[in-house]
């Protein structure tokens, strides 16, 4: 179970992935959480500088889909408002959710990353379903309060500790 809950990668925000190196390993689409990943919590708002990575990986040729277990009709728009796809069914950690969004994107587990911030949902899961997984840090510290105490049990159980919290994204 403990090596389920391990990330093939971590880093401290999405802006310090290497997506070149990826694409040059196969890797040719990610499935990338919402919430405290790519935007603060709750606050589907699209900076400057997300726009540029989403930008540079859809430039680099990765196919990008959200996977979100928050409302799927914000995810949906926020997806459209971004350019990319999004997986109608959430549910993480089941795979299902990770294979609809495999769907969504015509791709396989073998060249599609999983990116998220937390251990028990986007680690578990994208590991789970077979893919390889990158942990970033939070975005912000507000946070649904389900996911606190999900942060608690990443300390206690998977031992985790943020990469760089000087690098997290003010909202």
């Amino acid at each position: 179970m403990r090596s389920l809950l391990k990330p093939r990668q971590t880093h401290a925000s999405i802006f310090d992935i290497d997506l070149r190196s990826y694409w040059d390993r196969g890797y040719q689409n990610i499935i990338i959480d919402v919430d405290n990943t790519i935007t603060a919590w709750n606050h589907y708002k699209i900076t400057p500088k997300l726009k540029e990575w989403i930008s540079k990986a859809k430039d680099t040729g990765f196919h990008i889909c959200l996977l979100s277990n928050s409302s799927q009709s914000k995810i949906r728009a926020f997806a459209l408002e971004l350019g990319v796809t999004y997986s109608p069914i959430g549910g993480k950690p089941f795979a299902r959710g990770f294979y609809c969004a495999l769907t969504e994107l015509g791709a396989t587990v073998q060249d599609t990353l999983v990116i998220g911030d937390q251990i028990f949902t986007d680690i578990l899961g994208g590991n789970r379903a077979g893919m390889f997984t990158i942990l970033v840090d939070p975005i912000d510290k507000r946070e649904f309060i389900g996911t606190r105490l999900t942060r608690l049990m990443e300390r206690l159980v998977a031992g985790r500790r943020p990469v760089c919290k000087s690098l997290q994204q003010p909202r």
